[in-house]
């Protein structure tokens, strides 16, 4: 198992564990700093990294509850972070292109309808729109609205209150002006979110407003009022009114993004400015023939002499009607394709002499498999990666290609949160065989998995635990023992407990060293937030397991940092 560290952390682990092994001087535990009075106001969001660097090359960071946010003291003067104009951008992987020459020519759609978007209610819908709208190969009849910036066409996760576009994670399907995590009519502030419409056919639009909204992050400084356009043509405009930043804001994006994520077009950088009495347009692509093929990537491992399948979801995606789509396939080892079912080789079904897929209606899928040999005498390491072109026959100028990759692993371990039940789950991985085991029950959701072998060749398992515990949230440490077969040798433990914390506390990225005498040192960093001034704190801290998960050294402050900054 490949795991990667800060070089720092495995020095330190080092020197620690070479100190508490038998023999050694014990350290006495540093003083750690106090924590300051709580307050019920949790930091906006943080995911896997806590902080990165945007196009500017400032210093944004992340909350743990998952929000991006540009804090004071780290960023450039107001004017030098706004959007360089680029004109134009795209297009996607569909066609979609912007521009953003175009005029502003502002609706106020405050003459319309209040969505009653606010406090709880975080979305409306489904709000019935006045002709059908096409977006990527998709038609709809209807919209849902969320208070954060965005409308979506399906109303998945529409409460997620920031996000990078595009990506796969839920919501998908959007249309956002300005994705932000956002108060709308509550906490004394009056801004609100309306719709309206207008036009005659074939020149119709829809307008949704959201007027005078706050940014989660100091919404005393930071104001927004923007609004999306849907032209019954299929094209979009956003249109930034007032754009109000103060020293520090929360992080958003501007764009649009497809039915399952994979494809969209973003305008701007996330976390940057947006410019305020700005248009931008996004524009539908003409009528064409199009592919889509998801996923676009697969692998596995595999035992020698294996026959390994995996099936591909091919999609008509354009608008010329039914497509036949022929395959071209390129393997190094023997790879052949067959129908959905496995067991009928797929032929030349339109007499051009290349195998098809067969005819594919307009909006329509089919499933084809693909099938590769595995050499009988294949060793560790060998692998092969095979492709399959897709092509349409209406325009062979339109075409996907899939790649199958397949190799005979060495040993190792591999340890992760799954998403599809929120387990914690380990995965074990053999030249004859590989298997996964859940270490905890489903919808348990750690983060930063962490794992490490040991002398007697168990695993050690540690993972960030979230919980409120009240007033405030945590992360804790977790782990776990497992044998070779992952069979549980030691119950979930926790090596931190925050039950009498006073501020949000943030133990993250557990990091794990084993030393000869079977000793496991587990390095993180804690973060402490304060949201009665948006200050924060970080130290790194430290402790030591024996072979059978006991603690031998509590968790210890390495770095005693008492600062508290915005950085």
């Amino acid at each position: 198992m490949k795991t990667r560290f800060f070089s720092i952390f495995s020095l330190v682990m080092s020197i620690a564990l070479l100190t508490f092994m038998p023999g050694g001087t014990e350290l006495t535990r540093a003083q750690e700093p106090q924590p300051p009075p709580s307050s019920s106001e949790k930091l906006p969001c943080l995911s896997e990294s806590s902080h990165i660097m945007d196009s500017t090359g400032y210093l944004l960071q992340k909350s743990p509850d998952g929000q991006w946010f540009m804090p004071d003291e780290s960023h450039l003067p107001m004017g030098a972070v706004d959007i360089t104009p680029q004109a134009t951008g795209g297009p996607d992987d569909f066609g979609y292109t912007w521009s953003d020459s175009v005029p502003l020519s502002w609706i106020d759609a405050r003459t319309g309808t209040d969505t009653g978007l606010g406090g709880n209610t975080k979305v409306v819908g489904p709000v019935s729109l006045p002709f059908s709208f096409k977006f990527y190969e998709n038609t709809y009849s209807q919209i849902y609205i969320s208070k954060y910036g965005y409308a979506g066409f399906t109303n998945v996760n529409l409460t997620r209150t920031q996000g990078r576009i595009p990506e796969p994670s839920t919501p998908n399907n959007i249309i956002a002006p300005y994705w932000v995590p956002s108060l709308v009519n509550e906490s004394g502030y009056t801004g609100k979110v309306y719709y309206t419409s207008g036009g005659t056919a074939p020149n119709r639009y829809f307008v949704i407003e959201w007027y005078q909204i706050r940014g989660s992050y100091k919404p005393d400084e930071n104001v927004y009022t923007f609004e999306v356009i849907l032209y019954e043509n299929g094209d979009i405009l956003f249109q930034h009114a007032t754009m109000t930043y103060g020293s520090g804001w929360v992080c958003g994006h501007v764009g649009i993004e497809d039915s399952e994520g994979l494809d969209g077009l973003g305008y701007g950088s996330f976390c940057q400015k947006y410019t305020s009495n700005k248009a931008i347009r996004f524009y539908r692509p003409s009528p064409s023939a199009r592919v889509q093929a998801r996923p676009a990537f697969h692998g596995r491992f595999a035992r020698a002499g294996e026959m390994v399948s995996f099936q591909q979801r091919i999609r008509n995606t354009g608008e010329m009607g039914t497509d036949t789509y022929d395959l071209f396939i390129s393997s190094s080892w023997p790879a052949s394709l067959y129908a959905a079912n496995g067991v009928t080789p797929l032929t030349d079904t339109d007499g051009d002499g290349v195998t098809d897929t067969g005819p594919v209606a307009q909006g329509g899928s089919t499933y084809i498999t693909v099938k590769m040999q595995v050499p009988a005498g294949g060793l560790v390491g060998d692998d092969n990666s095979t492709a399959v072109v897709i092509r349409s026959s209406i325009n062979t100028a339109k075409q996907k290609t899939a790649t199958f990759q397949t190799a005979i692993p060495a040993p190792f371990a591999q340890v992760f949160r799954d998403n599809a039940d929120g387990a914690q789950s380990f995965y074990l991985a053999q030249p004859a065989t590989q298997s996964t085991k859940k270490v905890t029950p489903d919808s348990y959701y750690g983060y930063y998995s962490a794992v490490a072998e040991m002398p007697n060749r168990n695993f050690v398992y540690a993972w960030s635990k979230y919980r409120s515990t009240g007033s405030v949230g945590v992360y804790e440490i977790e782990y776990t023992l497992l044998n070779r077969s992952g069979e549980t040798v030691r119950a979930v433990s926790k090596l931190t407990d925050h039950s009498g914390a006073t501020v949000n506390t943030y133990d993250y990225r557990p990091t794990l060293a084993v030393a000869p005498n079977g000793r496991i040192g587990i390095l993180w960093y804690r973060w402490l937030y304060r949201s009665t001034d948006y200050k924060s704190n970080a130290n790194i801290y430290f402790a030591v397991l024996d072979s059978s998960g006991n603690v031998v050294v509590p968790p210890t402050n390495l770095t005693n940092n008492p600062h508290w900054g915005s950085t």
